[in-house]
């Protein structure tokens, strides 16, 4: 069945085509999901979207929620909950998010196709060729390895137990070796289920890498004209422009930083508690006859990506608006007149402070953050294995 989200001329208006491809597939995410929330929608569309978030949303998330009352062990317990769902807890933020702020969204997106951002001559087109194929590069990185998690998951089947890949209780419907119809039917829901998760997960991440991406290009771009300024006639004619793009460029990372806050506040919190308990889990049950290990493995690479990412293009724009004072003074200044010099003398000043992003002013999106983070979750596991050898 085809679902049409909105008409044809709502779809001229957002200019999808106009996208490099990871922004176009997390649009259809968007309209699989049901979290497109453009105007005007079919009722169609409407009522897919009621029976997409009560049968796997709201019906999978009360499910899986439940197992926490049926685990037998409070280890069990502790361990199912940082391995599922505070994973569940960040893409239902991202899903809100998605949903709720939609238009200002959609405005980020328009602001990179804006004339400011566009290339100019060669050099700026293979700088942009070049953030463009980091992006892509990554995304595909990123796909690559959340896809391989979820299928992982499919080995499950190769047990003659009959367990569920992601939590056991199932409704109070029995499956099992009498009842295989059930079970096939009961495992399809779950692996289908945190497959859609999955995607809005990597809907909102490639989402904002790509933004962060996209200020990363202009920060180069920025730069290459500021040392390209050689006399007091070409400061005058383009400084107001450069400083137009670079407080729009402020702008952005401002808005990016509060509508992303949230869940990513969410993310920084959960990941290192998830890595952790997933490589705990993973190296418990570690031997060639156990392969559901793998995807225990795959699922905490996944982790480890969803955590990176942020962390590796923020830590750019960081980076790059720093080196934007070196650009400046890499210019031929000495040549400008007094007047100029002291206007460059203040931009200098101005741009002290390097753009930065924080996820409720307590994670930084940096490299520094993210191994904190990896550093966290190795002292909290070393602390479980020591304790698991202490019982043995």
């Amino acid at each position: 069945m085809k679902i049409e989200a909105q008409d044809t001329s709502t779809i001229d208006k957002y200019r999808w085509r106009d996208y490099i491809r990871p922004v176009r597939m997390t649009v259809w995410t968007w309209r699989i999901c049901g979290l497109y929330n453009a105007k005007p929608q079919t009722p169609l569309y409407r009522a897919y979207r009621i029976v997409f978030n009560v049968v796997l949303m709201v019906v999978y998330l009360f499910t899986l929620s439940f197992n926490m009352f049926v685990m037998q062990t409070f280890e069990q317990l502790v361990l199912y909950i940082m391995y599922i769902v505070f994973t569940e807890i960040v893409m239902v933020l991202k899903a809100l998010i998605a949903y709720y702020k939609f238009d200002q969204i959609c405005d980020l997106f328009r602001q990179t196709l804006d004339s400011d951002f566009q290339p100019v001559d060669d050099e700026e087109e293979k700088l942009y060729r070049k953030g463009v194929g980091e992006i892509n590069y990554y995304f595909y990185l990123y796909i690559t390895t959340t896809n391989l998690a979820i299928a992982s998951s499919l080995l499950y089947l190769l047990h003659q137990d009959y367990r569920m890949p992601y939590f056991p209780w199932m409704l109070g419907i029995e499956y099992g070796s009498t009842e295989r119809i059930n079970f096939g039917i009961m495992f399809a829901y779950q692996v289908i289920g945190m497959y859609f998760h999955m995607l809005i997960n990597i809907a909102i991440d490639v989402q904002l890498f790509y933004f962060l991406g996209m200020i990363g290009i202009q920060l180069d771009v920025l730069g290459k004209r500021f040392r390209k300024i050689r006399t007091s006639e070409e400061f005058g004619k383009s400084f107001m422009n450069l400083i137009n793009l670079y407080q729009k460029l402020h702008r952005m990372t401002r808005d990016i930083e509060q509508l992303y806050s949230p869940a990513f506040f969410a993310q920084f919190s959960a990941s290192g508690l998830v890595i952790c308990a997933t490589a705990y889990k993973t190296s418990s049950m570690f031997n060639v006859y156990e392969l559901t290990a793998i995807q225990n493995l795959l699922y905490m690479l996944s982790m480890m990506f969803q955590m990176f990412l942020p962390c590796r293009f923020g830590n750019e724009v960081t980076r790059k608006s720093h080196l934007l004072r070196t650009s400046i003074y890499s210019s031929r200044w000495y040549e400008m007149g007094l007047y100029d010099r002291k206007t460059l003398h203040m931009l200098l000043q101005r741009m002290n402070k390097p753009l930065t992003l924080k996820a409720y002013y307590f994670f930084n999106y940096n490299l520094q953050a993210y191994t904190t983070t990896l550093n966290m979750a190795y002292s909290v596991y070393a602390l479980l294995q020591r304790n698991a050898l202490k019982k043995s």
